[in-house]
């Protein structure tokens, strides 16, 4: 029986999960129940690495340590943080797109409609004493939406967005129809389809292609007024180039998740330039996944994909490494 090692952290909803979908299946090892002296056996039997990916779960050694691993089946949807150089070449790596569709297209849905209804706005006025009935707000139904990324999160985006009666522009790596989307284009039509688009959402991947997509020249060929939503990664956004386009245009609004540095504990922002005081941004802290049950979820879905690949099927979601790692792609 394969022997599937567990090196993230294991909460309650997560060993449900396990406990759930290994019986008689594979054999679960959660790394933090062995003493240091079972480390380095387990490591050395493991078949299939579950984690989340960060640094601080995959040893600098790892081929050394894990001669048997053929399979690294990550938690998160997202891969951009893993250390690639550290998995032994012959083992595939997967992730968990799909896991957090609905949570984070829900967040992202919250997030255009904080913007484009000015609710921290108006919600901060009522707290000083001003009842503004004419301040004005803008409609979701008739306006164009730009999903950035049509996969998992970006399809459940145009579902949504749909429902609100809006038309749905898409980007996409193949241009090809997509069920819940008006047009489709690629990355070379991005600047073409943000010249149309009242809001737009991304939901990209950060890959060397995608870092610093949206600069100054996508952020000038959108409309003045737009509403721009990040529930994907922050460094697919030119910082500095989306503060200036803040300062310049306080008709234009961003709605943020996600972000360019990280605070280490619970205090702290998360970017250099002073976003928190410009009134035309609404942020969050990167909890769009953030929903009960969401690990279990997440977890359900990851060990499906490993079931899948210890039955001798392909898994889903393996990731090409050489959209990660290796020589930087040109262009933005």
């Amino acid at each position: 029986m394969a022997r599937v090692l567990f090196a993230a952290p294991m909460d309650d909803e997560r060993r449900a999960a396990v406990a759930a979908m290994a019986s008689g299946l594979l054999e679960p090892v959660i790394l933090e129940e062995l003493s240091a002296a079972q480390r380095d056996s387990a490591w050395a039997q493991a078949d299939v690495l579950v984690c989340t990916g960060f640094a601080s779960e995959l040893p600098e050694d790892l081929p050394r340590r894990a001669p048997a691993l053929r399979m690294v089946q990550t938690l998160v949807a997202g891969v951009d943080h893993v250390p690639f150089e550290r998995i032994p070449p012959e083992a595939i790596v997967c992730s968990n797109a799909g896991a957090y569709n609905t949570s984070v297209a829900e967040h992202a849905m919250a997030l255009l409609l904080a913007a484009a209804k000015d609710v921290p706005r108006r919600t901060e006025e009522i707290r000083r004493g001003t009842f503004d009935q004419e301040a004005p707000s803008k409609a979701l139904r008739g306006s164009t939406l730009l999903v950035l990324g049509m996969g998992g999160i970006g399809t459940e985006v145009a579902r949504l967005a749909r429902a609100f009666g809006m038309a749905v522009l898409g980007i996409a790596r193949a241009d090809r129809p997509y069920e819940f989307a008006d047009e489709i284009g690629t990355l070379a039509d991005l600047e073409r389809f943000a010249g149309r688009a009242d809001a737009v959402v991304i939901a990209l991947p950060l890959t060397r292609e995608t870092e610093g997509l949206v600069d100054r020249r996508v952020l000038r060929a959108l409309r003045p007024d737009a509403i721009l939503v990040n529930i994907a990664r922050g460094k697919i956004i030119v910082e500095d180039d989306l503060y200036e386009h803040l300062r310049a245009h306080p008709g234009f609004r961003a709605a943020l998740d996600v972000w360019w540095t990280y605070p280490k504990g619970k205090e702290g922002r998360p970017f250099r330039r002073p976003f928190h005081d410009l009134p035309n941004v609404v942020m969050t802290p990167h909890v769009a996944f953030a929903n009960p049950g969401q690990r279990g979820l997440a977890m359900e879905a990851a060990l499906a994909n490993v079931l899948r690949f210890l039955r001798g099927e392909r898994p889903l979601h393996v990731v090409d490494r050489s959209d990660y790692v290796g020589t930087p792609a040109t262009g933005r």
